[in-house]
């Protein structure tokens, strides 16, 4: 694990480490983990929805720009709304800035981001242990 501590958040230069659209995985993961903040909140379900879109490549930067500032438009200060915002900003423009959105230092929270966000980053060497019939 990277991080000096399990309390820590992976941090925005960690991130830069990961390709665009693993940032965007990894916003995505994050949103997950609070679903029960925004998952009753049409405008949310839609923005993570077009962003899970984007990432198979079967929606635009315009629909993420879209969905992103539907949720804004919302309710910018609510955290569910924000999540979704920052989710689908992140498609949209910069990923890095609304990927590491982890919610209060919750310490299960963290930790799966942590063995997540190892698992972009190192997805080529497990790849390959799993090829080659090591244990990973």
């Amino acid at each position: 694990m990277s991080g000096s501590s399990i309390l820590e958040k992976v941090s925005e230069e960690e991130l830069l480490l990961l390709s665009h659209k693993d940032c965007v995985r990894f916003a995505v993961f994050c949103a997950e983990q609070v679903r029960d903040s925004w998952e009753n909140i049409p405008e949310c379900v839609a923005a993570i929805e077009t962003v899970e879109r984007w990432l198979e490549g079967k929606a635009t930067e315009e629909e993420c720009w879209k969905a992103a500032n539907a949720a804004r438009a919302a309710h910018y200060a609510n955290t569910a709304y924000y999540a979704a915002y920052a989710v689908a900003y992140a498609a949209a423009y910069a990923a890095h800035t609304g990927a590491n959105a982890a919610y209060a230092r919750n310490p299960h929270l963290i930790e799966a981001q942590w063995e997540y966000y190892n698992e972009l980053l190192y997805f080529d060497d497990i790849a390959e242990k799993l090829l080659l019939g090591e244990t990973v």
